[in-house]
């Protein structure tokens, strides 16, 4: 018996040196680092480092480590489709410790007046002044982040170790102060162009994204680029899931996973990376509170918004569709930008995403075109669109998608 054990230890442990450890990850957001060692029916069976081997029921890990067992340990395609539609943001059970107060601060060069105290979560920095409290705004954050790493198999491993860098500045005298470093940045950057639309858009826009100062960025461990608030109430970020809020953040996410607008060439990504952030905002908050902006050449700025009543999206663009006033065509909603927005349209693409992450064979189908957009910096076309979701023509996955609005299903 002694040589049974004894061989079976040397066994798992040849197993852990020859395959991968990866993150698992619970519908609840607890994680543990171990090796796929078996699936056996509903059961999956995971070898820890020390080792030890642990048992989960697959219909509980996140869709992405399920698409990860169909994928690299031969598991019946039907394991992704086990367990019901969940929303994980809302899952997921933080730590009460899970924001902490750092003793860094962070501070600008050569502005002796944008200093600012840091908080830091698993995945974020937050950086507030004044009254400013950060904590529901964090929540929403590492929320939304499982909600990427639940659907999307490569997220966790794209993201790394390096942590987003949120501005939260108290008052419109940091924030102009926080514009005009941008600027300046930007001319010094040579790029006349970005820093003349940063600008004339600053005071205008509820966010915003900023280069981060090359030595803060390495000290802190953060990525290059940061998103800025243009905070009007030192309160509304205490809450968890502010509607405008929770849309920037999932903006920012899905951006990253897609690759980044300046890496990903095609039309396309505005409408798939909108349509994603109106879907998450509604979604998790019950209604939308977002506003687009449109600057033309001349400077002039115009807003852009869906339907006025922020919580009915569903049912309007339904009646629309039935009625045959508003018809759903892949490609003109993938040619679109902000500038050809109305209300219609900017629902469609809303209505799009939806459908995407309707049930769990389209949740899959989205996070491969997420990924593919990803590896090879492209939209792809249409047909291949319709191939990733298993149609044959885009008719087809254009007819399927109108089907879903007019059901009962899309709201």
């Amino acid at each position: 018996m002694k040589s049974l054990i004894t061989a079976l230890f040397f066994s798992a442990a040849a197993m852990i040196e020859a395959a991968e450890f990866r993150t698992w990850t619970s519908i609840k957001g607890t994680t543990v680092e171990a090796q796929f060692l078996k699936l056996d029916g509903e059961e999956v069976y995971l070898v820890t480092k020390q080792p030890s081997e642990i048992k989960l029921k697959a219909a509980d890990l996140s869709l992405a480590d399920r698409q990860y067992l169909v994928e690299f340990a031969q598991a019946d395609k039907e394991l992704i489709f086990k367990g019901d539609i969940t929303v994980p943001e809302h899952e997921i059970k933080l730590p009460n410790d899970f924001l902490k107060e750092m003793e860094q601060i962070l501070n600008f060069p050569g502005e002796s007046d944008l200093s600012f105290k840091l908080h830091e979560t698993e995945h974020f920095v937050f950086a507030s002044n004044g009254k400013i409290r950060v904590k529901g705004l964090a929540e929403t954050a590492e929320a939304c982040w499982h909600g990427m790493a639940f659907q999307h198999m490569e997220f966790r491993a794209n993201w790394g170790d390096e942590k987003m860098l949120v501005i939260v500045p108290d008052g419109q005298e940091t924030y102009e102060a926080l514009g005009e470093y941008q600027v300046n940045f930007l001319k010094k950057a040579g790029q006349q162009d970005a820093a003349m639309h940063t600008e004339n858009v600053w005071d205008k826009v509820g966010s915003v994204n900023m280069f981060v100062p090359e030595g803060e960025a390495k000290d802190l461990n953060l990525m290059p680029r940061a998103t800025v608030f243009h905070t009007r109430d030192s309160k509304a970020f205490r809450d968890e899931f502010v509607p405008f809020q929770t849309h920037v953040i999932c903006s920012a996410l899905y951006s990253f996973q897609l690759g980044g607008m300046s890496q990903v060439s095609g039309r396309g990504f505005f409408a798939l990376q909108t349509g994603h952030a109106y879907y998450k905002e509604i979604l998790l908050c019950k209604k939308t509170q977002t506003n687009l902006l449109s600057s033309g050449s001349e400077g002039e700025i115009a807003s852009k918004s869906g339907f006025k009543d922020g919580r009915s999206w569903a049912r309007t663009l339904r009646s629309l569709v039935k009625r045959g006033k508003v018809e759903p065509k892949l490609q003109e909603m993938l040619d679109l930008d902000v500038h050809k927005l109305d209300p219609e349209k900017l629902v469609l693409m809303y209505s799009f995403s939806s459908y995407m992450q309707s049930t769990p064979k389209r949740i899959a189908s989205y996070a491969k075109l997420t990924r593919q957009i990803h590896t090879s910096n492209q939209i792809p076309d249409t047909s291949e669109i319709a191939r990733i979701f298993g149609f044959d023509s885009v008719e087809a996955f254009t007819k399927d998608w109108s089907d879903y609005i007019k059901s009962n299903d899309f709201r």
